[in-house]
């Protein structure tokens, strides 16, 4: 058994946790890129890349969640009112799409798991479901362990995945 509480395991944690915070914040930044790149470089194990990238990744979200649910309220965001819209219009089914969502996200039974999901599978993209859940009344811890082990899950089965991989090909 590998001993974890060497110097070189927690800066390869490190490394792993700076890029998932940068690709939680810019959706161009490929986290499963970086796994399959550090994992063929042999650079960083599983469990490294893993733990970092979650723990990054749910540093990121979470300061996208507070940016989103506190930038509401700030003095240089301009308050409008709905424009009003007519029933049956496109418009107006978007927004009653848009409130069925909302109202998806917010309720505990569903969104929790729906966050989960979202995590683990990426589907629908996490990006979208933080913007919707920052927006309603979700409580942030519960937001913050459900997406942080989510992406964990996530990344330590493509991390093994892809050692599998490569020890199969290599």
């Amino acid at each position: 058994m590998e001993v974890y509480l060497t110097w070189q395991f927690w800066y390869q944690v490190l490394s792993a946790f700076a890029f998932g915070v940068a690709s939680s914040l810019v959706p161009v930044l490929n986290s499963e890129l970086f796994i399959v790149g550090a994992l063929g470089s042999r650079l960083l194990g599983p469990l490294e890349v893993a733990l970092g990238l979650a723990l990054g990744h749910g540093v990121g979200k979470q300061v996208m969640f507070i940016g989103i649910r506190k930038g509401s309220d700030s003095r240089w965001i301009k308050r409008k009112e709905p424009k009003p819209v007519l029933e049956g219009s496109w418009r107006w089914r978007l927004r009653r799409w848009n409130d069925k969502a909302a109202h998806v996200v917010e309720t505990p039974r569903w969104g929790m798991p729906l966050l989960f999901f979202s995590a683990v599978t990426g589907i629908p993209p996490v990006y979208l479901v933080v913007i919707y859940a920052a927006t309603t009344k979700m409580n942030f811890w519960r937001f913050s362990l459900w997406v942080t082990i989510g992406f964990f899950i996530r990344c330590y089965l493509l991390a093994l995945a892809t050692q599998y991989g490569f020890h199969l090909i290599i």
